[in-house]
């Protein structure tokens, strides 16, 4: 009985001191707190001194995420994780050593570039590829239409940004590869390595086996093995210089040049009576070809000289995959496709779908009624 009197009296003490437990471990499990006292924080990892939170590291393993079920239309498998949360990390890493070496080089990359990146004459592959039509053909205009539209300034900002990081990274690249420089004796090395061989018997000790105080090197073995090797030490006369890359890309003026240019081989085949491969292993870039193919892998100037084309005619200037082509039109063959040609009214310069969707009805009465379609 004195016992379980003494423990009663004991009860509230023990029930203070486990509330106070129970307060300081919930205060102490706060980040804050711990970072301060020198444990656990919210950072998942330090990359060259900077720390990467758990809040970056899971927007960008989302990211990730997402892109691959873009990509792939499924999920990423339970047993798959750990490889790829260690792939995110990766690709963190390399991001953020890109970023800190792009930020001591002074590498930028202004507005202005930019627009003359997306604007010009040959925009980056992944904004194109949404633009190109059934023939192969960049629709310029749609691309334009696409760009001003209001309604896409929040996936424009994506794309400037895109860009961007893309062109800084080139810069970086082009920088980093003009200051690499491979010598005479480096090459000469690494082709011994790859291309003699040899069969030898040998015994092999490891250093270990001798201690730095058996070795002794004096001055004079030093000047010795020099003076036997001086080929070896042999420095070829080098440069250093400064200079500025150009982007190698035709110009308007180069465009013109090359469609006068097989305008004047066109008179010339027209006219003469040598035959047409004779022509093409003079001028043409590519070698002589007789193929078959469809309607829909010319460019749609060359379909419209094709369709009223003769047997023998030559067709072009025109654009191709590969440039500025001449063709001559040899025979048509008859085929069941059936392919359509048609003009198009593109409504999407309203608030939402549903605007868009009247407005083309609107149009649409228009039409049946006897509005001129062009």
């Amino acid at each position: 009985m004195a016992m379980m009197a003494k423990m009663r009296s004991l009860a509230p003490a023990f029930i203070i001191t486990v509330g106070a437990l129970f307060v300081l471990f919930m205060v102490i499990s706060d980040s804050n707190v711990l970072e301060a006292l020198g444990g656990r924080t919210n950072d998942v990892g330090s990359i060259n001194g900077v720390d990467i939170s758990y809040r970056e590291y899971q927007f960008v393993l989302d990211q990730q995420r997402e892109a691959q079920k873009q990509q792939t239309g499924e999920d990423i498998a339970d047993d798959q994780w750990d490889q790829f949360r260690e792939q995110v990390w990766e690709t963190l890493v390399t991001q953020k050593l890109l970023e800190q070496e792009i930020e001591r080089l002074g590498v930028t990359v202004s507005d202005e570039e930019i627009k003359d990146i997306i604007l010009g004459d040959n925009p980056p592959e992944f904004l194109k590829q949404n633009f190109i039509d059934s023939t192969g053909i960049f629709n310029r205009q749609l691309y334009e239409n696409a760009l001003f539209d209001p309604q896409n300034i929040e996936i424009l900002i994506q794309v400037e940004e895109q860009v961007r990081q893309q062109r800084l990274t080139e810069k970086l690249q082009s920088l980093l590869l003009a200051s690499v420089i491979v010598s005479e004796d480096e090459v000469l090395r690494k082709f011994k390595e790859q291309n003699i061989f040899a069969n030898a018997d040998y015994a092999l000790f490891p250093i270990s086996m001798f201690s730095d105080s058996s070795m002794v090197v004096t001055e004079e073995d030093m000047k010795n093995y020099y003076e036997k090797n001086l080929d070896r030490y042999k420095i070829s006369a080098q440069r250093k210089f400064r200079f500025v890359l150009f982007i190698n890309q035709p110009s308007a003026a180069d465009t013109n040049l090359v469609i006068r240019n097989l305008e004047n081989v066109r008179e010339i085949v027209t006219t003469d009576t040598s035959d047409f491969k004779t022509f093409v292993d003079i001028y043409s870039t590519q070698p002589y070809s007789l193929d078959t193919v469809g309607i829909s892998t010319f460019s749609t100037e060359a379909t419209d000289q094709i369709k009223s084309a003769n047997n023998g005619d030559i067709i072009g200037p025109v654009p191709s995959p590969n440039g500025f082509a001449l063709y001559r039109l040899i025979g048509v063959i008859p085929s069941s496709d059936k392919m359509v040609r048609a003009s198009h009214i593109l409504i999407n310069s309203k608030e939402n779908d549903q605007a868009n969707l009247d407005e083309a009805n609107r149009i649409y009465d228009e039409l049946i009624n006897g509005a001129d379609f062009s």
